[in-house]
């Protein structure tokens, strides 16, 4: 395990403060398509972004991710959280990423991981699917809401793998808040852009 280099980036959103750690890729140049007829690319990506990559397509594993987080929250935020909460996935995988990274980092603060403080009521497409902003705002609205677990006057942190319009980290922060959760803070592990 070891921790990573990272190049963190604040996020605005609704919480008291949010950042992403690093970005997800340095490059990717398109190489052609493949016998299926697939483009395929040349990608280069940072330290966290390819192990975001291989936890989410190769089943890889999280302590280098969770180590890395845990550092940056031990620095910017000790002793502020009281518990932890990620997305629910919007897509079935045998390893959903941001609920084995908010559980590792919530096992390594000795933090309980809430997983069902926020649940996905109806299914929704991938939000990077969904062209517009607000098609991918009201998809959010109806299908991410309250669950059973209480987070109220807690400090919550939501953790997400990956940033791209930042529209669903912001609605379960909106929804824990609307919770009545203390405090909210948010951390993206790496982000496109």
């Amino acid at each position: 395990m070891a921790v990573l280099q990272t190049n963190p980036q604040a996020i605005e959103g609704p919480w008291l403060e949010g950042f992403t750690l690093d970005r997800h890729k340095v490059s990717s140049v398109f190489v052609g398509y493949d016998d299926r007829d697939y483009p395929r690319f040349e990608t280069q990506r940072t330290a966290l972004g390819e192990c975001i990559y291989q936890l989410k397509y190769r089943v890889g594993p999280s302590d280098d991710i969770v180590e890395t987080a845990v550092a940056f929250l031990k620095g910017h935020w000790p002793n502020q959280l009281d518990c932890v909460v990620a997305p629910p996935p919007s897509v079935s995988r045998r390893t959903q990423p941001a609920v084995v990274i908010a559980e590792g980092i919530a096992g390594a603060l000795g933090l309980p991981f809430k997983p069902d403080a926020v649940i996905k009521a109806i299914p929704t497409p991938q939000m990077k699917n969904v062209d517009s902003p607000q098609d991918r705002q009201a998809l959010l609205f109806a299908a991410l809401q309250a669950g059973d677990e209480e987070v109220r006057d807690m400090r919550v942190l939501v953790v997400d793998d990956l940033w791209e319009s930042g529209s669903t980290l912001r609605r379960v922060a909106t929804v824990v808040g609307e919770m009545g959760a203390a405090e909210v803070r948010a951390l993206a592990i790496t982000r496109t852009g």
